[in-house]
């Protein structure tokens, strides 16, 4: 998610970076036209030279990020990130400005405003850069009037940006003419910035991989948001290799945790220098997934060559990564110059993002920026084009970017299905304990259901459909099965599978967590497989219960030697599914006992068979099959399952060819 932001403080400024690492928690980055004096405004404030190439030495231009620490006059050190500022290198420009919070934009007396002094305001317009001031570099060149004349076209230019009202200030980096003032005016304007918070999922976009001899591999970035320590893993997206810390560095000083908001250097065992590279994001380890599919809000820039076309090839830029894509439109044929609309970007490469991170699109040729703004959902779903309810799930995500804990009640509550807690903490980009957190104090506030508590969660909206799909296909079940008390709960879920395709809705592989939370309910019962409807009333209607009369006066007129069940079907002309609803009703109120598959005994004579079986063995202890057949007055076809049933019931134990009466001596049953 977007970095959260905590409250401004007043001045002097709290440490907020953690006790003795001496680091004011945020980051400044220059932003204008090539040869306006950026860096050697960095050179003079800091007093070290952010191009640390030797082509930019040789050449006189900065051609990627610098770095350097200034020192505050209350002893903290601030990172300023130093930006590229030729047309060729605006997407290293870009690589640097996401990481930061506060702008110097830089603007050369002798010049004026230039083409990339009005890209790069751009550029810090669309990535949420709300704080800043200007520099009129170069003074020493020229005389007052043109000062002026470059404030005045500064101040045309700044309106309605993050840097309208700002400080602009001239100053000689060569000379040291309004340093002072310059360096007094950039502290008091930090004391009003809202920092960033060291909470939440640690991210860092990595801007800077190398090699150091003794050490191995080393990255270098600024945290969007959490904390990491030394001795952590981290992994780094992609590939999704994961290496452990074992130690780090900020503004040349040695650091024991690393915060959000201040550039880093990380010393990483595990990692191949070769296999890391700017555009990478190391992060907390398992949680973040990759994508190719990114659905955002876009602003495309009024001073945009043409409107934006369906499927039209475009530069994503986000964190520090540049990726070829493809921009698909979702509520617009053609968006114009100066309009907003939502869309989705293609990508060629995975990546990854997190609602909230800011973006920017460039034209693949010319090489322009187009426009940008904010992600809104990193999740692999291709959203439908003019859908209403889509735009509608749009605009509130939108709504809720400051809100995570609303985040995840819309999430939840436009999900067909219910959702885990892995994949919830991957689209939300959020530790699964804060999911944790923030899913309990919806489920108090009667929002969402925890199928399992920890693992898995649906929203109350959802579960309540889920629940009316259930007791609809219940109850039609029922309607055509009065005589059953439950239904078979595989029955139930294919039934339930074409019902919820047709709703929208699908429960994949959380049909029993869902059917044992409409349990907890009170809306179902279950038990044996079988799913009843709580509250249902087991009635048949005169039709049925003929068929039950029917069946029921077949086998008592059958005395102490039943037919088989098998024949009923052809002896009553009753379907034999209906034969078997029937008996299932009658063995449940207990008018028949089931003594096996195809033979049941009414209550009544089965207690009688029994207690006179009893009365045998009173007799004689032990006795053979033969012989209890003949004591009771059965054929073979009736004694067979008859004992087995005892047997089963505890009453008989076989032994050999004998069986011992174990039940009680006066007859009784176990029934």
């Amino acid at each position: 998610m977007a970095h959260a932001r905590i409250e401004p403080p007043t001045a002097p400024p709290a440490d907020r970076s953690g006790p003795g690492d001496g680091i004011y928690n945020a980051v400044v980055g220059t932003a204008g036209h090539i040869d306006h004096g950026k860096s050697l405004l960095v050179r003079a404030l800091t007093g070290i030279d952010p191009d640390r190439l030797k082509e930019e030495q040789e050449r006189g231009i900065t051609i990627d990020l610098g770095f350097a620490p200034l020192e505050l006059t209350d002893g903290r050190r601030v990172g300023i990130i130093d930006v590229p500022g030729h047309e060729k290198f605006v997407k290293n420009m870009v690589a640097g400005a996401t990481g930061i919070d506060f702008a110097i934009l830089v603007v050369a007396a002798d010049d004026g405003v230039m083409a990339q002094t009005r890209e790069h305001l751009d550029i810090l317009k669309l990535l949420g850069v709300s704080e800043g001031l200007v520099a009129i570099t170069k003074v020493d060149l020229v005389e007052e009037a043109l000062i002026e004349a470059a404030r005045e076209e500064i101040e045309r230019l700044v309106a309605g940006s993050c840097l309208e009202g700002k400080p602009i200030l001239p100053v000689s980096a060569k000379t040291g003419q309004g340093l002072d003032k310059f360096r007094a005016a950039l502290e008091r304007s930090l004391g009003k910035l809202e920092r960033r918070s060291a909470e939440g999922l640690f991210r860092m976009p990595i801007q800077r991989v190398f090699a150091k001899e003794g050490f191995g591999a080393v990255i270098t970035g600024v945290p969007l948001s959490g904390r990491l320590a030394v001795g952590e893993e981290i992994e780094v997206l992609p590939p999704g290799t994961i290496g452990r810390v074992k130690g780090m560095h900020a503004y040349k000083h040695k650091i024991e945790t690393a915060r959000a908001g201040h550039s880093t250097a990380l010393n990483v065992a595990g990692l191949e220098r070769s296999a890391v590279a700017r555009g990478m994001v190391a992060c907390a380890p398992g949680i973040l997934r990759l994508t190719r599919l990114v659905t955002a809000r876009l602003l495309h820039l009024g001073s945009a060559p043409y409107a934006l076309k369906q499927r039209a090839p475009v530069r994503f830029h986000a964190g520090t990564a540049e990726i070829m894509g493809k921009v698909l439109l979702l509520d617009h044929e053609l968006l114009p110059p100066g309009a907003e609309g939502w869309i989705q970007i293609a990508l060629e490469e995975p990546t990854v993002v997190c609602p909230g991170d800011r973006y920017i699109l460039r034209h693949q040729s010319p090489m322009v920026t187009l426009g940008g703004g904010q992600i809104i959902s990193g999740a692999p779903r291709k959203r439908r084009r003019f859908e209403p309810t889509e735009l509608e799930d749009l605009d509130a995500r939108r709504r809720f970017l400051g809100h995570p804990q609303e985040l995840l009640s819309q999430v939840l509550g436009r999900e067909p299905r219910p959702a885990s807690l892995a994949d919830l903490a991957a689209e939300l980009g959020a530790r699964p304990e804060d999911i944790c957190a923030w899913a309990t104090a919806l489920e108090s506030a009667g929002r969402v259901i925890a199928l399992k508590p920890g693992e898995i969660f649906v929203s109350s909206a959802t579960f309540q459909r889920f629940g009316a799909l259930a007791r609809k296909a219940l109850e039609a079940f029922f309607q055509a099965h009065p005589a059953l008390d439950g239904m078979d709960k595989l029955a139930l879920r294919k039934d339930l599978l074409e019902a919820a395709r047709k709703a929208g809705l699908s429960f994949g592989e959380r049909f029993d967590e869902l059917l044992a939370a409409l349990e907890r309910a009170g809306s179902v019962r279950i038990a044996g497989g079988q799913v009843a409807l709580v509250g249902r009333e087991r009635k048949l209607d005169a039709r049925w219960a003929e068929r039950a009369k029917e069946v029921q006066s077949a086998i008592q007129a059958g005395g102490n030697q039943p037919p088989s069940l098998d024949q009923l079907p052809t002896a009553l002309g009753i379907p034999e599914r209906e034969l078997r609803e029937v008996l299932r009703y009658l063995y449940d109120r207990g008018e028949l006992v089931e003594v096996a598959k195809d033979f049941a005994y009414p209550r009544a004579t089965l207690h009688a068979l029994i207690e006179r079986t009893g009365a045998l063995f009173a007799e004689r202890p032990e006795q053979t099959m033969s012989e209890l057949r003949q004591g009771l007055g059965l054929n073979r076809k009736c004694v067979v399952p008859l004992l087995e049933y005892m047997d089963k019931a505890g009453l008989t134990k076989r032994i050999g060819d004998l069986r011992r009466w174990i039940g009680p001596t006066q007859g009784g049953s176990t029934l």
